[in-house]
């Protein structure tokens, strides 16, 4: 743990996180390949972001990323969804991860 500390680097489960709510952001705004944008349904509150979460009935499908991306996507905190690029998105998102413990990563998914 500390060595990933002092790298700067996520632990894997955070990195998960990190990469499904890249994934998201992406297809929100049009950087995703189309394949992954049709994954995902959308509508804006005002000028906030909210991504749909489609209904699943087996825990396979809750697996999947067009149903655990919005999951995470809208847990996060207004500034991150709403960064103005994909540069600063990642190192709002990367810092909100570190600050936060396993269990509070794992409730981003809830």
């Amino acid at each position: 743990d500390r060595d990933l500390h002092n790298l700067h680097w996520l632990q894997v489960k955070k990195r998960i996180v990190f990469k499904i709510a890249l994934l998201s952001y992406k297809a929100i705004n049009g950087l995703a390949p189309l394949y992954i944008q049709d994954m995902f349904s959308y509508s804006y509150q005002g000028y906030t972001p909210r991504l749909l979460t489609p209904t699943m009935s087996t825990k396979f499908g809750q697996r999947s990323l067009s149903f655990i991306g919005p999951k995470i996507f809208n847990n996060l905190p207004l500034h991150i969804t709403t960064a103005h690029s994909i540069d600063s998105f990642k190192k709002l998102l990367k810092t909100h991860l570190f600050e936060l413990t396993i269990s509070d990563t794992m409730n981003l998914t809830k």
